[in-house]
């Protein structure tokens, strides 16, 4: 284990944070192509991606994808992750996938209520404080409604249809119940490529939080359930992040 590298992956925009969070957020085709380069120049392994529409918001054409994924290949050798996060089946999610073939696509590995609001409350926000029509939505008293739906059925059909276009898999656990539906998925695949690529995306109000002893136990739990077999990454939200990824190392 002392001898193994550490992989940094720069996540380039994010699912949740919005223009009126930051400036300096990546939004338009150029500017995620360009700070993609730019992370892989310092560094970085891999880019974790989502695509955004014009006004920022997060959105899943295909053609969107298309506008600045040739242009990282392009410029740079850094490994390309999309977030396959986005759409009500597997295909809708994959549709990028299937068109752009990153070496590596996301598949969240289990459903929970996802409290969106409280990056809103830990920035000092208000609803008003949004410049945009989708912001204003998204963290209004909708933002109490919102359940990533990831069930069993949306989950394999997922792997299945990866492992036929033979890409890469980054399973996103939120909590350690998500570890245990993964194992029940990859227990019926017994020739599933190794190692398992897994994700601990942590400090989600509604998941399981950042602090050292909860990463401790989904590191335990995913090396009792997988073995020697599993690459472990660390994910933690918002300030959490670098914390995370520190305990992570």
């Amino acid at each position: 284990m002392a001898n193994k590298k550490t992989i940094i992956t720069a996540a380039i925009t994010g699912a949740s944070l919005s223009p009126s969070m930051s400036p300096y957020l990546p939004i338009t085709p150029d500017q995620i192509a360009q700070q993609s380069i730019d992370a892989a120049r310092a560094g970085a392994a891999s880019v974790h991606l989502h695509a955004r529409d014009n006004d920022g918001s997060p959105t899943n054409d295909p053609a969107v994808w298309h506008a600045f994924t040739p242009k990282i290949r392009e410029n740079s050798d850094v490994i390309i992750n999309f977030s396959a996060s986005l759409g009500p089946t597997a295909e809708k999610r994959l549709e990028a996938v299937i068109t752009e073939r990153p070496e590596v696509a996301t598949v969240i590995v289990g459903s929970m209520n996802y409290g969106l609001f409280r990056k809103m409350a830990n920035q000092g926000m208000k609803p008003e404080d949004f410049k945009l029509a989708w912001e204003q939505e998204a963290f209004s008293e909708k933002a109490y409604e919102i359940v990533t739906n990831n069930n069993f059925a949306k989950i394999a059909r997922m792997i299945d249809m990866l492992v036929e276009m033979d890409i890469a898999m980054e399973f996103e656990a939120h909590d350690v119940g998500h570890l245990y539906i993964l194992e029940h998925h990859l227990s019926r695949k017994p020739n599933f490529k190794r190692p398992i690529i897994l994700q601990f995306l942590t400090g989600i109000l509604g998941g399981i939080p950042s602090e050292i002893d909860r990463l401790l136990y989904m590191k335990r739990t995913s090396e009792r359930l997988f073995g020697d077999g599993v690459e472990l990454f660390t994910h933690g939200t918002g300030t959490g992040n670098i914390k995370a990824a520190v305990q992570g190392r």
